[in-house]
């Protein structure tokens, strides 16, 4: 084992015992130095240290070599010492790669430099960092020299603008935010990309060479120095564990990871919230350093170089005390006369909302120095209140515009219950986003929503309260309870602030406390349960609160991240809007059910007129369940009966599926003779080829046959035309002739790790619910749990075991949490009451999902 080698493992021995940030990368790059000298001394000859340089790069040459970074090596030499050159290379780079250490090499003369420099950005970036390891002074200062000369003096501008379009592309690649679910510390917005970015531009433009000069110049002040050399040494902290937690080159903080590296630091739960919650919150209050600190720095660049000002810039006065100066928002009142004028802070945003202008970096400095001036009685003023609400209803660009008005402070110095959940994190993979981000995002999805939803945005009298609910729906989260019943008794007092009025007061509070109504009613719920949707109906009240739950319930889930949101869910969603407006349209369910009763006698007289002799066809419209006809238009009705006609003696005894390719997802037609355990059966065989099920519709006619509808998405990442669908239709009848055992097989497939790879926070529920309130007419089984291979056929066939009919099923796989909802009659067609039975199968179907028994 090399010296070397050893050296590196006693640090990390010291890494365990506390050593870190800034001193355990120096004592890194310490190591690796003396390596370098020690065999550049054996191979070098007088020649050659004469004629050779090896110079380090990168973070290496600033002296911040990580545990598992690659070495970037520089050979310089000149033409004569080509040999020499040679002999060092091989005396250096064979012990280096000898360690394990990755080792990124370029052997160049000075005129080769140069002339690469010409070519490659990067390399005219890492030359900044060039540091003398060993070998010639006299050659080493040349290519400085010489560096400088071509390519620092006289080309400030070439260099920035390059800079920039390197910092926009990569956030473009990485994340333009801080606060995803798995930051990358290095490349992220935030990360120490960011850092070098500012120091390189600063030592490029200003000749600066750290933080204390930058701080000298007048570019920071001492406290934002001491805030970002805090922040960065944490950055480093965390990117030194990931390293060795990694056992190689990692910079991206996963999911996995996270709980790990919370509780290394120190982290513990409190308050109800989770030690790695705690954590997260506190790294991305520092990568929000960062990205403020330096964006504000290429500001003030812009400023110096004359960036700002762009083509056809013009100075326009929008109001005393505020201009727009060069393509930025200035607030040009003098200090004193913003006290008499403090809601001038937030007319500079609206400022920006409506001209889709920056706020200039020096404002926005002014307005943090200044938030002392936002009084109870400021907040209270309808001078905060009107611009803040006009931004939110119409500024372009409302999320950036919101983005900085939280990291000035503004937002959360105007409505203090803010401040309770700026960065605050979930830990879970279904957000990507912290809460006050996601809050942000909200609003902007918000906005989008309204003008593709316009016909139901304009049944709204008071579009202020939805946006104002939509900033604040989450308000609650953070205070260990239901987040939106807190966050209804917090807001009340929120709106009287801002100017409402008592009955727009409850209705923010309505709408806050029931932002989750429609998305869980409408994917778990049976929306052809007549009773239920008049239920719905009474709860919600009129057809504004209903537009205004529909229309922030399709924003949250398009904010919370691309798991939440798909076309089937805004299509469930609409249908539950669709089905609730006309009982509150009408007001009074009198007005209603007659309707429906008559929309059941025209769908019947569709159906016969369609499918003609009813003798024929074996069946009559009254063999047809009413919630199945009001689930299907006339002609899908009378296409069943035909198949059944068609198929009749072969759906005796086999299935048969019809799949089908639709927009969101793909549906399966399942019909067959009816029989116990038959859903079990299907869900069963669809786990193994692969198929998720979101939603079953179940029905059988009085004849005994089932007319089962089923929409799917692979898992596979295997396209519709390549699905074997015979294949899946010979299992199924495999599987119903008790010729397949499903049970074994998936247990097999979920052991040898085939199928989808699923990641628990290990905080999931793992509940069943018997609810005997939700229908009238069935049993609502609940099942919570973690999403895994063969789960819903676990608890479909413990279902079937104890004699269960399963006529509706939801399936709401939300991420890693598996929420299944079962609309059920016992095996003598009665709703399960009793006390002993509904405990024995609450404990049954715990016991089949591994949740244990539930007391």
């Amino acid at each position: 084992m090399s010296q070397l080698r050893a050296q590196r493992e006693t640090l990390e021995e010291l890494w365990k015992k506390g050593l870190s940030g800034q001193a355990l990368l120096l004592e890194q790059s310490r190591l690796v130095d003396g390596f370098i000298a020690t065999h550049f001394n054996a191979a070098a000859s007088e020649k050659a240290t004469k004629g050779v340089a090896l110079v380090a790069l990168g973070g290496y040459g600033r002296s911040e070599l990580f545990p598992y970074s690659d070495i970037d090596l520089l050979i310089l030499f000149r033409e004569d010492a080509k040999e020499e050159m040679e002999k060092i290379a091989n005396g250096v780079l064979y012990p280096l790669w000898d360690t394990g250490l990755e080792v990124g090499h370029s052997v160049r003369t000075l005129e080769e430099c140069l002339d690469f420099a010409k070519e490659d950005f990067f390399f005219q970036v890492a030359m900044l960092d060039a540091r003398l390891l060993v070998g010639s002074n006299r050659l080493f200062d040349e290519l400085l020299v010489r560096y400088r000369t071509q390519f620092i003096e006289g080309s400030r501008d070439e260099f920035v603008h390059a800079m920039k379009t390197f910092r926009s592309d990569r956030r473009k690649r990485f994340g333009s935010h801080s606060y995803l679910l798995e930051p990358n510390i290095k490349e992220s917005k935030g990360g120490m990309r960011d850092i070098q970015a500012m120091l390189w531009t600063a030592a490029f433009v200003f000749g600066l060479v750290d933080l204390d000069a930058i701080t000298g110049a007048g570019i920071l002040l001492e406290e934002e120095r001491d805030a970002f050399g805090e922040s960065w040494n944490m950055l480093t902290r965390v990117r030194n564990r990931l390293h060795y937690i990694s056992g190689r080159k990692n910079d991206q903080l996963y999911f996995e990871q996270q709980e790990e590296v919370a509780t290394a630091f120190g982290y513990q739960a409190q308050d109800g919230v989770l030690g790695v919650e705690h954590f997260m919150r506190d790294l991305y209050g520092h990568l929000q350093v960062i990205a403020v600190t330096t964006d504000l720095f290429f500001d003030h660049v812009d400023d110096v170089l004359g960036f700002a000002s762009g083509k056809g810039a013009r100075l326009q006065v929008v109001e005393k005390g505020i201009e727009c100066r060069n393509n930025r928002i200035h607030l040009t009142t003098s200090e004193e006369d913003l006290k008499s004028r403090p809601y001038l802070l937030m007319r500079c945003f609206l400022a920006s909302a409506k001209t889709g202008f920056p706020l200039h970096h020096r404002t926005r400095k002014m307005i943090t120095g200044n938030l002392d001036l936002v009084t109870d009685k400021m907040r209270s003023s309808a001078r905060m209140s009107k611009p803040f609400f006009e931004i939110l209803e119409s500024g372009e660009d409302v999320l950036t515009v919101l983005e900085v008005m939280l990291e000035t402070g503004l937002l959360s110095a105007y409505i203090p219950e803010f401040g309770n959940i700026e960065l605050l994190v979930q830990h879970d993979i279904y957000h990507i986003y912290t809460v006050d981000r996601h809050l942000l995002q909200s609003v902007a999805d918000l906005q989008e929503v309204t003008r593709s939803e316009e016909s139901v945005f304009q049944t709204i009298a008071s579009p202020h309260v939805l946006f104002l609910a939509t900033l604040l729906h989450d308000i609650g989260k953070g205070s260990g309870g239901d987040h939106s019943n807190i966050g209804a008794e917090m807001v009340g007092a929120v709106g009287r602030r801002l100017g409402l009025n008592d009955a727009e007061c409850a209705c923010l509070e309505f709408v806050v406390r029931y932002h989750l109504f429609m998305p869980e009613s409408a994917l778990r719920r049976d929306l052809n349960d007549e009773q239920f949707v008049q239920r719905c109906a009474e709860t919600i009240g009129d057809t504004e609160r209903l537009a205004m739950l529909y229309l922030i319930s399709v924003a949250d889930a398009r904010a919370t991240g691309p798991s939440a949101w798909s076309d089937w869910k805004g299509a469930l969603l609409y249908e539950m809007y669709m089905k609730v407006h006309p009982y509150l349209q009408f007001q009074a369910v009198d007005d209603v059910l007659p309707m429906v009763d008559q929309g059941l006698d025209w769908l019947r007289e569709q159906v016969a007129s369609l499918i003609g002799d009813e003798r024929e066809c074996g069946v009559t419209v009254d063999d047809f369940p009413p919630d199945y006809l009001l689930s299907f238009t006339p002609e899908a009705v009378a296409a069943h009966v035909r198949i059944r006609c068609e198929n009749y003696k072969v759906l005796q005894q086999k299935a048969i599926i019809f799949p089908r390719k639709r927009q969101a997802q793909w549906s399966l037609l399942i019909m067959c003779r009816d029989r116990r355990g038959l859903l079990a059966k299907i869900c069963g065989v669809l786990g193994l080829h692969n198929l998720s099920v979101l939603n079953a519709q179940i029905f059988t006619w009085k004849d005994g046959s089932a007319v089962d509808i089923l929409d799917v998405l692979p898992e596979d990442g295997v396209e519709y035309e390549e699905k074997d669908w015979q294949a899946i239709n010979d299992d199924l009848n495999l599987a119903l002739n008790h010729r397949l055992g499903l049970g074994h097989r998936l247990y097999k497939k979920l052991s040898s790790g085939i199928g989808r790879a699923k990641r628990s926070t290990g905080t999931n529920e793992i509940r069943v619910v018997v609810d005997n309130k939700a229908s009238d007419n069935y049993t609502v089984v609940e099942v919570y749990s973690d999403d895994s291979p063969g789960q819903l056929y676990r608890i479909t066939q413990t279902l079937a075991d104890f004699g269960i009919n399963i006529y509706r099923a939801f399936i709401a796989t939300e991420v890693e949490q598996l929420i299944d909802v079962f609309y059920v009659l016992d095996s003598q067609q009665e709703k399960i009451v009793e006390p002993a039975f509904i405990k024995e199968l609450r404990d049954g179907v715990l016991y089949a999902i591994g949740g244990g028994l539930q007391g």
